[in-house]
């Protein structure tokens, strides 16, 4: 039985908890990531200029059957494609725009379908899967284009701001940020907040050099992060945006007072517990309240197990309820509770 958790740390707006983990599923995981995941790490990071067959991982996972419970539509982005997932049951009257992790090289919708079901029925809402473009054929800058295009979408199929909550894990938790400020700058209404999953947030490799150094992490050695950096300024170099060097943003140097609410949960002793504790205590220093949730024993986004691991499970009902608390707003224009999903899907989505 999982222990009981606790309140560690506190200041700023909002919680700051850790929570006991160490189910024996999560110490399987946690082994196996260390043992097998581990090692490919470090051979990528020996040479990441080798045409590594990164697309094997997505492709892979997509031969496996897609959770049952749950209805599927796919959906035509423009420069990209996109899932629309509602788990059996659940309403339509609110949405998660959700923004894969892997590290902007790897992963898709096969990997998150699991994850983005999961999230489906505990936020009582559809979540819009987004298969954006990424390194190292296209700048990071297009994978947030591709986040704004899927935002965009939901606006167009009747969601308002304040019935839309962006989310992603790792690269995609950088994403889900940059999403929405990239939003803030526009004429598209803000949405209701933000869940960010073992968020890479920092993309400064002389500052990652000042506290990248969790050796226990189980998934990434000490300088891993450091390494994927320094891969992704180098590429950026060789991308153009306009005919200029791909821009390369980091949240943590924005104005973050425009955001909207934000939970991050992420792993004690994971590589990333860093950017996720920094970027927590930005968005409190810019006076927007944040969420964060520490879990002992838990590899870098652990919440992709989905249920098979309980702490996955109890992380994303953390972030169901967040999801559905800050949609709840007061004067909400009720919609069906079970909509059907083909009425939100334009012309062009295939069933």
């Amino acid at each position: 039985m999982l222990s009981s958790e606790i309140d560690d740390f506190g200041g700023g707006e909002g919680v700051s908890r850790t929570h006991r983990g160490g189910s024996v599923r999560s110490r399987v995981v946690r082994g196996a990531v260390r043992a097998l995941a581990k090692p490919v790490v470090g051979a990528w990071m020996a040479r990441p200029d080798l045409a590594w067959p990164l697309s094997v991982v997505d492709g892979a996972a997509s031969l496996l059957p897609k959770p049952s419970g749950a209805q599927y539509v796919d959906v035509d982005l423009g420069a990209c494609s996109a899932e629309w997932i509602r788990a059996e049951g659940r309403s339509t009257k609110r949405a998660v725009l959700y923004l894969h992790g892997g590290a902007f090289l790897m992963c898709g919708l096969n990997t998150h379908r699991s994850l983005a079901v999961s999230l489906s029925d505990r936020a009582d809402g559809a979540v819009l899967s987004v298969d954006y473009r990424m390194l190292p054929n296209a700048p990071i800058a297009h994978a947030v284009d591709d986040a704004v295009r899927g935002y965009e979408w939901l606006c167009e199929k009747g969601y308002r701001g304040e019935d839309i909550v962006i989310a992603g894990d790792s690269a995609g938790g950088y994403l889900s940020f940059m999403t929405a400020l990239a939003i803030a700058e526009s004429d598209l209404p803000r949405p209701a907040g933000i869940v960010a999953l073992s968020p890479l947030v920092d993309l400064d490799s002389d500052r990652r050099a000042e506290h990248d150094m969790q050796a226990a992490c189980p998934m990434f050695p000490g300088s891993a992060v450091q390494s994927l950096v320094r891969y992704i300024e180098g590429t950026h170099t060789r991308l153009t945006v306009d005919g200029e060097p791909g821009p390369l943003m980091c949240p943590l140097d924005n104005d973050l007072s425009v955001l909207p609410p934000v939970m991050i949960h992420a792993g004690h002793d994971e590589l990333l517990r860093s950017d996720a504790e920094s970027m927590a205590r930005a968005v409190r220093e810019a006076g927007v309240s944040c969420d964060l949730h520490l879990w002992r024993h838990q590899v870098h986004a652990f919440p992709i197990f989905a249920d098979s691991v309980p702490e996955s499970r109890r992380a994303l009902a953390e972030a169901g309820r967040f999801v559905q608390s800050v949609t709840d707003t007061t004067g909400r224009a009720q919609r069906s509770v079970v909509t059907p999903i083909s009425r939100y899907v334009s012309d062009s989505a295939v069933a």
